[in-house]
C-alpha cells in the first residue's frame, strides 16, 4: 500500500501542478454574460453573444485547421469544447484535459507574426488535442475506465514540455503560411547564446531554467529539437513514440524508449545534434553576411543579462527605454549617456510588449489592467508620464487601447482600439483631458500594430495584419484617408515610421530582424546589419538609435544612417530546420463553407461534468502530505466546460466504517460559495475530565462547512493587491457533557468572519520574496449556540517584506496575535509558535518573528537526469512570543490532551537557520524546494532540527472552511 501510495502521491503532485493535466481552471467570465453555441462535426464551440458573427468564423477555422493537422497526425475521432475568451486584451491558448477542453484568447496582440491570429491559435492549440488524443490507446485508455480523463494527463507528464510546445510551434510553422518557427524574433535568443556566447546551454539547463543565466522558453528550444528530428529521422518519429507512451507508460521512460527503437538517439542526443548543427549554421551566417556590432549608449552590463527595449530621447543625453531583466521587475528608466548611468523612474504595471512613444515632455505606454473579479476579463489603458516632474497618469478605464503613440507636440495620441467582437479602430485622444475623439474603422478590418506619428505630426503609421499576413499602412490626420504602403504579405514587419516622404521600417525579409528605409521612389535599402535582431528605433537627425539583440540582452545601438546596403531582393526564412518542407499543402485544404447556426447555450443545464474518478477514496487536499491517506472507496470529480462549478464526491469503508464525503465550489456569481459535507466519521466525546458514561446512543461523526468570499484583485503601477472579505460558518455533531446540565451537548456551531489584504510589488526571476509587501489578516469567531462551552476567538496576522542589504535579499517581519475567550474548552492557536515549539495552546498570544532570506548560490548543476539543482538559499531567524493563559498539551491516541495549565505568562523564543534547495526531479517542470532547519530553542542545550520539504507560497494561507 505504501508503494501505491507514493506512486498516486507523484501522479497527483503532477497532475496539479502540468497544464495538461488536472482540474485547470483558468477562470471565470462575467456572470452577466450570455453564451453560444455552434457544434461542428468535432468541436463545440462555446462563445459569448458579444462574440457575434466571429464566433462562426472561428467554427469554420476550427474545422480547417483540423484538416490542416492531420496532414502530420493521423486522423483521430473526438469531440471536444472550445470555449473562447474574447473578454480578455491577450492573445493565448489552452488545452486542459481533467475536463478535457480547448480555451481560446483571441484577441491578436502587438506582437504578432504575419499570420491569420485565429488560424495560428487552432493550430497550435489543436496540435496538443492531437499529442493528447494519440495517447488515448493500449494502458492508458484501459486506465482511463479506472481514472477517468485525469489519467492521459498523467501519461502526459512523460512526454518532454519541449516536445508539446515544440511540436505546436513546427506545426503551426509547416501548416500555415507563417508561423513562428519563419520568424527571426523567435529565434535570435537561442542564436545569440549559441553564435554569440560561443556554444549552447546544456540539455538540462536548457529543460529546467536557471536563476544564473537568461534561458528562453520551451517554446523555441523546443521547436529546434522537434523540427530536426522530423528533419533527420522522419515525420513518424514522434507519432511512434506517442503510440509507445500511450501504450507503455509504466516503462516510465517510453519516449526514449521508442526514439531509441526507430532511430538508436535519445531526448538528450537529439537536442545536442540539432543545436551542434545549429551552432555551426548560425556562425557561418555571421562569418558571411556582413552583420557588425554597433556602440550602445547603455552602461556596460558586464556579465549580467538586462535587456533596454523601445528608447526614446528626451534630452541630448537622455533616453528613456524599458529595462528588464532577471535580478530585477520591468522597469522604466532614463539612461544618461554623458555620466553613463541608469536612473529608475517608474515601475509600471503589466506592460508587454514593451513599447514606448514620446513627442515634447510626454512619454505613453499601455498597461493591461485586470478586472477585479473575473479572470477572463481585462482592460488596456494608457499611462502617460510627463518628463518634466515624473508624475505618471492613466488615461481611460475600463478601455480596450491595445497601443498608443503620442504626436510630435505631445498633445495628441493615436490609439488602437480592438472590439469585443473584433473591430479594429484608429481613434484620436486629447492627451490633457483623455477624452477620445472620433473612431476611424480600418479598411477591411485590419488588425492595429504599433501605431507612430510621422516626424511632421501629418501621419499615422501602423503595421496592418489580415488574413493575407503584415503590411505598412498610414492615416492622414488631415483627410482621414488610409493609405498602403507596403501591401499585407508573409514579411514579419516590427516598426514603421515616416520621415520626409522617406518609410522606416523594420523587417525580417533577411532572416534576421533590421531596420529599411524605403525612398518616395520605393527604392528599399536595409540600415543595419545587425547580428540577431534590431528593433524599437528612431531617427534623430542622421543617426539611428535602437534596441540590438545580443547574449546579454538588448543594448541601445547607435549609427550613423549612411549609404546603407542592398535590400534582399526576396524572403530570407531564419536558419533552421523547415525551410525545405513544402508549404503548399496549407493552400491545398478546401475552405469550410458549412453554414453554422449558433444556438442558446444554457448555463445551469451544463452545470456538472463528471470528468474523472478513483477506484479508491482520496481527499485531494491531504494526500500530498501523508501518502497514506487513501482508503477503500470511490471518488468522483467534477468541473464544468465554464469552470463555475467543481465538485468532489467520494465514498470510504475505513475501520469497518461507511464515510461519505462532498466537496463543491461556485464560482459563477461575483461571490464565491464553497461548501463540504463529511459523513461517517468517529465522533468526538468530550467528558471535561468527569467520569461518565458515553451517551446512549453515539451517531456518526457529521462535518458540515460554508463560506462565501469575494476574492478581489487590483493593480496600480508596480504593485498588486489582493482584498478577501469571506464568511464562513462550521458545525460539527461532536458530543460535550455539560456538567450543570447533566447532559451532552450534541452539535455546535461556529460563525466566522475574516478579512484579507495584502499588496505586494511585482517580482523579478530571481526574487525569493517580493522586495516590498504588506499583509493584514483579521479573523473573528464565536460559537453562537455553544457560548457556555466555546469564547471567541480573535486573530491578527500581519507581514511585512522589505529589501535586505544586496539585490533579491530580503527581510521578512511579522507580528501576530492571538486572544480566545475560554469557557470551558480552549481552542488550538490559529498563529504558529516559534520555531522548535509545540503543543501548547495560549488563551492570549502574542508572536513576532523576523527572517533574513538569501539567495547564496545559483549552481545550475545536473545528476545523471534525476536532479538538477538551480538555486541553494538561506534564511536566518528569530522568533518571539509572548503567552497568557497557556495550555501545556500531550498526546495520546491521536488525541490532544491538557497536561498542565499555567494561569500567568510565560516566553517562548527562538533563532536558528534554514537551508534551502531549490531544483527539479527527472526533468519535470516545476521547482521543488527541500532542506533542513535547526532551531535553537531558549533554555535548550541542543538544536531542534526539522526536514524541510516543499514549494515555497508567498503570502498566509486563506484556508480550509474552518476547524476540524
Amino acid at each position: 500500500m505504501r508503494y501505491l501510495s507514493s506512486i498516486i502521491t507523484l501522479l497527483l503532485i503532477i497532475l496539479s501542478e502540468f497544464s495538461y493535466g488536472q482540474y485547470y481552471d483558468t477562470g471565470q467570465d462575467p456572470a452577466s454574460l450570455k453564451w453560444m453555441q455552434i457544434k461542428t462535426d468535432r468541436f463545440t464551440v462555446i462563445y459569448p453573444k458579444q462574440y457575434g458573427d466571429q464566433g462562426i468564423e472561428f467554427a469554420r477555422t476550427l474545422e480547417e485547421s483540423y484538416n490542416r493537422i492531420t496532414s502530420v497526425f493521423p486522423d483521430r475521432k473526438f469531440r471536444i469544447p472550445v470555449v473562447i475568451h474574447n473578454f480578455t486584451t491577450q492573445s493565448n491558448g489552452y488545452v486542459a484535459w481533467a475536463p478535457r477542453r480547448m480555451e481560446i484568447y483571441p484577441t491578436p496582440e502587438q506582437n504578432s507574426i504575419p499570420l491569420n491570429p485565429v488560424k495560428y491559435l487552432t493550430i497550435h492549440e489543436l496540435t496538443h488535442v492531437m499529442q493528447m488524443e494519440s495517447l488515448e490507446r493500449g494502458f492508458t485508455k484501459g486506465a482511463s475506465f479506472l481514472f477517468g480523463e485525469q489519467f492521459p494527463g498523467v501519461v502526459a507528464s512523460l512526454l518532454p514540455l519541449w516536445y508539446l510546445e515544440g511540436d505546436a510551434v513546427y506545426a503551426e510553422s509547416v501548416l500555415t503560411e507563417s508561423g513562428r518557427g519563419r520568424s527571426p524574433a523567435f529565434h535570435k535568443q537561442l542564436k545569440a547564446i549559441s553564435a554569440g556566447r560561443g556554444s549552447m546551454f546544456s540539455y538540462d539547463k536548457i529543460v529546467n531554467g536557471s536563476f544564473r543565466h537568461f534561458v528562453p522558453d520551451h517554446y523555441s528550444s523546443g521547436f529546434h529539437i522537434t523540427s530536426w528530428s522530423k528533419y533527420r529521422y522522419g515525420s513518424d518519429l514522434w507519432n511512434d513514440a506517442l503510440r509507445l507512451t500511450g501504450n507503455l507508460p509504466f516503462t516510465l521512460n517510453p519516449v526514449n524508449l521508442s526514439l531509441l527503437s526507430t532511430s538508436g538517439v535519445t531526448r538528450k542526443k537529439l537536442f545536442s545534434e540539432a543545436y551542434d548543427t545549429l551552432g555551426v549554421i548560425w556562425k557561418n551566417e555571421l562569418a558571411t553576411n556582413g552583420s557588425m556590432p554597433y556602440p550602445s549608449l547603455n552602461p556596460p552590463k558586464g556579465r549580467r543579462y538586462i535587456s533596454y527595449h523601445s528608447p526614446v530621447k528626451i534630452s541630448n543625453t537622455g533616453y528613456v527605454a524599458v529595462r528588464t531583466s532577471m535580478g530585477s521587475p520591468p522597469a522604466i528608466v532614463l539612461i544618461d549617456t554623458e555620466k553613463s548611468r541608469v536612473k529608475k523612474l517608474h515601475s509600471p504595471g503589466q506592460i508587454y510588449p514593451y513599447i514606448l512613444s514620446q513627442g515634447r515632455s510626454s512619454v505613453v505606454w499601455v498597461e493591461r489592467k485586470n478586472d477585479p473579479r473575473w479572470n477572463n476579463r481585462n482592460y488596456s489603458v494608457i499611462m502617460h508620464m510627463d518628463t518634466r516632474n515624473g508624475k505618471v497618469r492613466q488615461i481611460g478605464r475600463k478601455t480596450r487601447y491595445m497601443a498608443a503613440a503620442v504626436s510630435p507636440d505631445g498633445t495628441t495620441i493615436a490609439a488602437s482600439v480592438n472590439s469585443i467582437d473584433n473591430r479594429n479602430s484608429l481613434v484620436f485622444i486629447d492627451i490633457s483631458t483623455g477624452m477620445a475623439g472620433q473612431a476611424f474603422t480600418v479598411p477591411g478590418n485590419a488588425y492595429i500594430q504599433k501605431p507612430r506619428w510621422s516626424e511632421d505630426g501629418k501621419e499615422v503609421t501602423f503595421i496592418s495584419l489580415t488574413e493575407k499576413g503584415e503590411g505598412i499602412v498610414s492615416f492622414n490626420v488631415n483627410n482621414h484617408a488610409f493609405s498602403t504602403l507596403i501591401e499585407e504579405n508573409t514579411d514579419d514587419y516590427q516598426d514603421a515610421f515616416i520621415r520626409n516622404d522617406s518609410l522606416f521600417f523594420v523587417s525580417s525579409r533577411s532572416g534576421t530582424e533590421n531596420i529599411y528605409v524605403m525612398s518616395p521612389e520605393k527604392t528599399i535599402t536595409r540600415l543595419t546589419a545587425s547580428r540577431f535582431g534590431a528593433t524599437g528605433f528612431i531617427v534623430d537627425g542622421g543617426k539611428l538609435i535602437f534596441s540590438d539583440y545580443t547574449s546579454h540582452g538588448n543594448d541601445i545601438s547607435i549609427t550613423d544612417i549612411g549609404s546603407g546596403y542592398e535590400a534582399p531582393s526576396s524572403r530570407s526564412d531564419p536558419s533552421g530546420f523547415i525551410s525545405g518542407h513544402d508549404k503548399t499543402v496549407a493552400d491545398a485544404i478546401p475552405i469550410v463553407e458549412k453554414n453554422y447556426e449558433p444556438v442558446p447555450y444554457r448555463k445551469f443545464s451544463h452545470l456538472f461534468r463528471f470528468h474523472s474518478w478513483l477506484p479508491f477514496y482520496a481527499d485531494l487536499n491531504e494526500i500530498t502530505a501523508d501518502p497514506l491517506a487513501i482508503t477503500p472507496g470511490l471518488t468522483l470529480m467534477s468541473q464544468n466546460t465554464l469552470s463555475t462549478l467543481q465538485t468532489t464526491v467520494g465514498y470510504e469503508y475505513s475501520e469497518k466504517m461507511h464515510r461519505l464525503h462532498s466537496r463543491i465550489t461556485w464560482k459563477g456569481w461575483y461571490p464565491v460559495f464553497e461548501s463540504e459535507i463529511d459523513y461517517g466519521e468517529d465522533n468526538y466525546i468530550h467528558k471535561l475530565s468527569e467520569r461518565i458514561d458515553d451517551p446512549d446512543i453515539i451517531n456518526p461523526g457529521m462535518y458540515v462547512a460554508g463560506r462565501a468570499y469575494l476574492p478581489l484583485r487590483f493593480s496600480s503601477g508596480g504593485y498588486i493587491q489582493y482584498f478577501q472579505p469571506s464568511l464562513s460558518f462550521y458545525y460539527a455533531n461532536n458530543y460535550i457533557f455539560l456538567k450543570e446540565q447533566g447532559i451532552y451537548d450534541r452539535g455546535q456551531t461556529q460563525l466566522s468572519g475574516r478579512l484579507y489584504f495584502s499588496n505586494y510589488k511585482r517580482s523579478s526571476v530571481r526574487d525569493i520574496y517580493p522586495r516590498f509587501a504588506q499583509i493584514a489578516d483579521i479573523n473573528y469567531s464565536f460559537y453562537p449556540f455553544e457560548k457556555t462551552i466555546f469564547g471567541s476567538f480573535m486573530t491578527l496576522r500581519t507581514a511585512l517584506y522589505v529589501p535586505g542589504l544586496f539585490q533579491n535579499n530580503v527581510i521578512r517581519l511579522k507580528y501576530e496575535w492571538d486572544l480566545q475567550d475560554v469557557e470551558k474548552i480552549p481552542l488550538m492557536n490559529r498563529i504558529d509558535l516559534p520555531r522548535g515549539y509545540r503543543d501548547i495552546s495560549s488563551e492570549d498570544l502574542m508572536v513576532f518573528s523576523g527572517s533574513y532570506d538569501a539567495p547564496l548560490v545559483y549552481p545550475d548543476l545536473g545528476i545523471l537526469g534525476v536532479v538538477y539543482l538551480t538555486r541553494i538559499r538561506t534564511s536566518l531567524f528569530y522568533d518571539y512570543a509572548s503567552g497568557k493563559g497557556n495550555y501545556h498539551l500531550s498526546r495520546e491516541n491521536g488525541r490532544v490532551l491538557t497536561e498542565y495549565y499555567e494561569a500567568g505568562t510565560e516566553t517562548f523564543s527562538s533563532f536558528g537557520v534554514e537551508m534551502l534547495a531549490d531544483f527539479h526531479l527527472f526533468r519535470f517542470p516545476y521547482t521543488l524546494s527541500a532542506g533542513a532547519r535547526a532551531s535553537w530553542v531558549s533554555g535548550a542545550d541542543s538544536p531542534f532540527t526539522e526536514i524541510l520539504f516543499s514549494i515555497d507560497v508567498f503570502g498566509m494561507n486563506i484556508g480550509r472552511l474552518g476547524p476540524r
